[in-house]
């Protein structure tokens, strides 16, 4: 369980980020530098285990997973007894789908036995019956009629009351989105994918397209200690 003061919790944090990206060790010095770096500066990971917001029980989906960074991270909560609210991860599952092959054999070669990692393309993948779907910087990636039948996908699958956790650069945020779409294009570049396709939308047109799906969505700004534009929405599914 995490302190509630600030500066204890942030120590508690740090060794966590070190203790998760430990796991990684075995895929090369570049990988572990990497999962360690992006748990040290990007504050959604801090965010998603310090307030209520995951669940603590039944299956967590992470979407999109890439090397298993969060997977890592809540595996290793759990071990350490630090779950995300400070709440008893009772029978909690966890689950990730990555269709990039070299990254999902890096969740695997982390996480084990501990996390099931699927290969595919979450577009055509099956999703099982879950509590929460975790899509961080995903939807970007897809065309808007492809992001809108993924979100309907999700939203048949999900229990009443499970949780969306997206996260996604707000489009009419100004030079601060101008910052996020540059700093995505540099990626891309050096990923060597030179023609990557990316589909923006601002947050009141997320919130709308999510609202109209059956969730109540809270937003929250997510690009503390960056220049960046990115907003975590969390959407509770109402009863149908």
């Amino acid at each position: 369980m995490f302190a509630s003061d600030s500066k204890t919790a942030a120590k508690q944090f740090r060794f966590l980020a070190e203790a998760t990206a430990w796991r990684f060790r075995s895929a090369g010095r570049f990988v572990h530098g990497f999962v360690l770096g992006k748990l040290r500066h990007d504050p959604v990971y801090r965010a998603l285990l310090v307030r209520d917001i995951l669940p603590a029980d039944r299956l967590i989906l992470d979407l999109g997973c890439g090397r298993g960074i969060l997977l890592a991270l809540l595996a290793t909560a759990r071990t350490l007894g630090m779950t995300p609210g400070g709440k008893r991860a009772t029978g909690l599952h966890l689950c990730g789908v990555e269709r990039r092959a070299a990254d999902a054999d890096a969740a695997r070669t982390a996480l084990g036995s501990e996390t099931e990692i699927l290969t595919g393309d979450v577009r055509t993948a099956d999703l099982p019956p879950c509590r929460a779907v975790i899509l961080l910087d995903v939807l970007l990636y897809l065309r808007e009629e492809e992001q809108d039948a993924l979100l309907v996908k999700i939203a048949n699958c999900l229990e009443t009351g499970g949780r969306l956790i997206v996260r996604e650069a707000d489009a009419g945020s100004g030079w601060r989105f101008t910052a996020t779409w540059v700093a995505e294009r540099c990626c891309a570049l050096a990923r060597g994918q030179w023609k990557q396709k990316y589909c923006y939308r601002s947050a009141a047109q997320w919130r709308e397209k999510l609202e109209s799906l059956g969730f109540v969505v809270e937003v929250q700004p997510m690009s503390e200690g960056t220049p960046f534009a990115n907003v975590l929405f969390v959407g509770r599914l109402k009863p149908r």
